[in-house]
């Protein structure tokens, strides 16, 4: 098949570009620094009593979230500038015009695409986070409550960034389209602590924009089920009160209905992405 054949091209080109390795180095960089500071971190609880026992779990929770998140802002800004000059790229460089001629559907193109990059960011969310999940449980005995969720809700996120960019890579410029995709991931992110702050203070009006906001780019909703899935019960209950709220924790995870309008939007935007390419003059 056209689709699996030009899935395949795509991840041999990451490997060719040597993004595969470069992005596995510095990952395993940042597991390995990640790794002495729980280490410094735990001897300290141990040995010196400093933390203490519980307030060091706490500790491990907060850092282990916060870690989910740097994984999460990498597999976007990965998600962002390899899909977005998957099709702008090619058209700019005459490649298309190569390609497209063949017996090739446009729409083969770009499902290929999204499918090979698709498998290249789960792997990656799967691979890297799982590995710095264990290095945590091994050094501290801590491990979050519900890690393979936490692990399908952030590559789930990066998935659908992906097809953004892809999708705005048909009309836009690489580098437009790359940080369109990001700002939009930005704002969506932010729509989350707004969302927070909204319920505690009884905001209807904030509240209801975070929410379209989330509608809109439901990347910021999906990083609330991972976070929410690596919080202890009581992290996520006192994040719900003025006095617990913090921009790196959630009080809820997202519902049934959101999950499926982000499968959803998914799909529409995949759609979009292929009317567009389907449309422009190459």
């Amino acid at each position: 098949m056209p689709l699996l054949a030009i899935a395949s091209l795509t991840l041999r080109e990451a490997a060719r570009r040597r993004v595969i390795l470069a992005v596995a180095l510095l990952s395993l960089i940042v597991i390995g620094l990640s790794a002495w500071g729980f280490e410094r971190l735990h001897t300290m609880s141990v040995v010196q009593g400093r933390p203490s026992p519980s307030e060091a779990a706490a500790t491990y929770a907060l850092l282990t979230v916060m870690l989910a998140q740097m994984f999460s802002f990498v597999l976007a800004v990965g998600a962002a500038f390899l899909a977005a000059p998957s099709i702008a790229g090619e058209v700019e460089s005459g490649v298309a015009l190569v390609v497209l001629p063949r017996p090739i559907r446009r729409s083969d193109v770009l499902l290929g695409k999204w499918l090979g990059l698709s498998v290249l960011l789960a792997l990656y969310a799967l691979g890297a986070g799982g590995l710095e999940l264990m290095v945590v449980k091994l050094i501290t005995g801590y491990a979050p409550p519900h890690p393979f969720i936490a692990l399908g809700f952030i590559a789930f996120q990066g998935i659908a960034l992906l097809t953004l960019a892809l999708a705005l890579s048909t009309r836009l410029a690489s580098i437009t389209g790359g940080i369109v995709a990001l700002v939009m991931y930005g704002v969506s992110w932010l729509a989350q602590p707004g969302a927070t702050a909204a319920a505690i203070f009884h905001n209807e009006g904030l509240q209801h924009a975070c929410t379209v906001i989330t509608l809109l780019v439901p990347t910021g909703g999906l990083w609330r089920g991972a976070a929410f899935a690596l919080e202890p019960v009581l992290i996520a209950a006192m994040s719900g009160t003025t006095q617990g709220a913090n921009p790196i924790t959630v009080s809820n995870p997202p519902t049934t209905p959101f999950l499926f309008w982000a499968a959803g939007w998914i799909v529409v935007v995949l759609l979009l992405g292929i009317r567009s390419f389907n449309k422009r003059d190459i």
